[in-house]
């Protein structure tokens, strides 16, 4: 027969209970502090889009249909989604390359004074926040047809406001890359910085030059991240309603002021339509969310190790 001895145990005594239990009251703990999150996310996010979901999908009477979605992308507003197309792409293009720079410039070990490069990392964080009436504004003043530069300008180019006018596409863009270009930049930030200096090392003890480190090593690396973040500040502009209306007071013909004028408007009252709108914009952009996630996965791997 087998002694017992102070430290042994029965054979039938279940040893993980303790952690069964720590991890239950764990479990249950977060479940409660999360508690407010999850209302507050099913109360202006998930019930929104539900509710947005059985509006689009019905008809004048109420009956259900997909009238309302094939009109929402018919003629009538096909070219409002070609014009809110094109200029999310632009400054997606424009601000990725110019966020994409600035991201490198920031990250390389040249990179100048550290003062500087603090002063555009906190400039970025603050600037790919912002928009809306405020920025509206302040470009207005800046350049608007009294502006403070647009005045500038014309004493030098006096067919400067023929030109040039902040209320059109290409104002409406400025304005936007105003914030895409510092979105870049903090979006590329991480993965910059993730760039392992034995792998720069290791290309130049084998002879190769910056250009091919950053053809053969770093952009392999690095393209899953810089085109999830393209993918991202698609959405981002393309989403986008305050600024583009407070510039352009209605007179640009874009998906979100469009929604903007179908709920709130007089004459162009139309919930039902406004909702088609809103769940076709949400499909696009959950497409580009979704590569943009699918992408970052895949580059996890190697920045992460």
């Amino acid at each position: 027969m087998a002694l017992k001895t102070p430290h042994s145990k029965e054979p039938n005594q279940d040893t993980h209970k303790p952690e069964r239990q720590r991890f239950s009251g764990i479990s249950l703990t977060t479940l409660l502090g999360a508690l407010p999150y999850f209302a507050f996310v099913a109360a202006f996010l998930i019930v929104p889009i539900i509710a947005n979901l059985i509006t689009a999908f019905k008809d004048a009477t109420g009956q259900p249909s997909t009238e309302t979605m094939v009109e929402a992308i018919g003629p009538t507003y096909r070219d409002a989604f070609i014009l809110t197309i094109n200029l999310s792409l632009l400054t997606t293009i424009v601000g990725g390359f110019f966020g994409l720079i600035i991201a490198w410039a920031l990250t390389s070990r040249r990179a100048g004074p550290s003062w500087l490069a603090n002063l555009v990392n906190s400039f970025s964080g603050l600037a790919a926040q912002s928009g809306g009436v405020q920025l509206a504004y302040a470009f207005t003043a800046l350049f608007g047809a009294q502006g403070l530069l647009t005045g500038f300008i014309q004493k030098f180019f006096p067919s400067f406001s023929e030109i040039f006018s902040i209320t059109d596409f290409t104002g409406v863009a400025l304005v936007y890359l105003y914030f895409q270009i510092p979105l870049m930049t903090v979006l590329m930030l991480p993965s910059m910085s993730a760039l392992k200096q034995e792998w720069f090392d290791a290309a130049s003890s084998l002879g190769a030059t910056n250009t091919q480190y950053l053809r053969d090593v770093a952009l392999p690396v690095l393209w899953p991240p810089i085109v999830g973040s393209l993918l991202l500040l698609f959405a981002n502009a393309f989403a986008a309603y305050a600024t583009a209306y407070a510039l352009s007071g209605g007179s640009l013909n874009l998906i979100p002021i469009i929604i903007g004028f179908l709920i709130s408007g007089n004459v162009l009252l139309n919930p039902g339509l406004a909702a088609a709108l809103v769940t076709w914009m949400m499909i696009i952009i959950v497409v580009a969310m979704g590569l943009r996630l699918l992408l970052t996965r895949r580059s996890d791997k190697w920045l992460s190790n």
